[in-house]
């Protein structure tokens, strides 16, 4: 269960890097330049939906993003992006609307992007509360960094990276960090190499294992293969949402996360974890059937806590992310040993979300982290201005 007033012991778990002081330094103020509104707020604009599996998700993290925004700091726009790619402005509407769809019937069928553009122009800065591929994957990153517009999240390489979990464990194993074995699989192998593909998952992994496409999130297109008369039908689906496939070796673990915040000194929460009633975290456990629950700070020993700490900050750096992620391991039961799992760079801002509630338990309540996101997106769009001509 998560444990209500343990903000003191921020000093404690964050090294005193004063992390839940509100106060900006003098530096942080210099940095963030944007123009303000004539009310005196920062121009923010709120961006949800989008094409991917998860776009139900994105609708209630929205939803609970609008309802936490400091309206104090920020002057705020809403705008939607449907399954079919439709952008749609819905600033001032019932906030139960984006929650349950409805606001997709105010959209025009086909319009694309032009009846959002103006909402570009007009932003300081953005919060894509977006999940998945066309959204998480650096594609919306990259929009925003044509339009010279500060984005929250990492940017458009670590974006990228992180979404595809073939190149993630190829730059976390060149950074040392330990992971679960796996084997990477294209749709050609699968439909033309099967017993190429079995013989070597046999070899390296054994039975059982994991397959999950290579770019999804929420665990959508995740399977657990229990002997091998069930990996080709696995991988088949799994191929549905991705031409490249990810099997990895089975680890009966706990599942802990934790939250990283911060650009080129980033800090690491406690870590909590996730104790679910399924085989493992499905996205039917994590959204829809509410069996799972959380516990923070995790049942592990602290030096653990400690190592998945140092481990999540070294992976964010190596991974080039800024601003925030959450980064997801397991922690076998049987030896101890502590393996990264995988890396969100838009991590979920639900109200049973881990990322904001490993924070709140250090003290930096809902509120004032999309705050510190929107600043330190600004901060670091500050930082990596490039001169573009001579």
């Amino acid at each position: 269960m998560l444990k209500r007033g343990a903000g003191r012991k921020i000093s404690t778990v964050l090294k005193n890097k004063r992390l839940t002081d509100k106060r900006l330094t003098a530096g942080e103020r210099k940095r963030l330049t944007v123009k303000k509104s004539e009310s005196g707020k920062i121009k923010l604009l709120v961006l949800f939906g989008g094409q991917s599996t998860e776009h139900e998700i994105s609708c209630l993290s929205a939803y609970s993003v609008l309802n936490n925004v400091d309206r104090r700091v920020f002057e705020v726009r809403v705008c939607g992006v449907t399954k079919n790619g439709d952008w749609q402005p819905v600033t001032g509407i019932p906030l139960e609307e984006i929650k349950d769809g409805r606001w997709t019937s105010r959209v025009t069928e086909g319009s694309g992007m032009a009846p959002a553009l103006e909402c570009v122009r007009w932003c300081d800065a953005v919060f894509p509360v977006m999940h998945g591929i066309m959204a998480e994957d650096g594609t919306i990153q990259g929009f925003f960094a044509l339009n010279r517009k500060p984005c929250a999240g990492p940017g458009v390489l670590a974006s990228a990276v992180c979404m595809d979990k073939a190149y993630t464990k190829i730059v976390l194993e060149h950074a040392g960090i330990p992971q679960a074995k796996a084997v990477i699989v294209t749709r050609g192998e699968i439909e033309n190499g099967f017993d190429s593909v079995a013989a070597e998952v046999g070899e390296k992994l054994g039975y059982p294992c994991f397959v999950k496409p290579s770019n999804s999130g929420s665990s959508v297109g995740a399977f657990k293969v229990g002997a091998p008369s069930e990996l080709e039908k696995c991988l088949r689906a799994a191929a549905e949402f991705d031409r490249k496939v990810l099997v990895e070796e089975y680890i009966d673990a706990q599942e802990v996360e934790c939250a990283v915040l911060g650009n080129e000194d980033p800090v690491a929460s406690t870590p909590g974890e996730i104790v679910s009633e399924s085989e493992f975290y499905d996205y039917d456990d994590k959204y829809i059937n509410g069996t799972s629950s959380t516990r923070i700070p995790a049942a592990i020993p602290e030096e653990d806590r400690e190592t998945i700490r140092k481990l999540a900050v070294k992976a964010f750096k190596a991974l080039d992310c800024a601003g925030m992620a959450r980064v997801d391991f397991f922690r076998e039961r049987k030896t101890g040993r502590i393996l990264l799992n995988e890396v969100n760079t838009i991590p979920g801002f639900t109200d049973i979300s881990m990322y904001g509630k490993m924070l709140a338990y250090d003290g930096i309540p809902f509120k004032e982290l999309i705050t510190r996101l929107v600043k330190l997106a600004i901060e670091d769009f500050e930082h990596n201005k490039r001169h573009l001509s001579r």
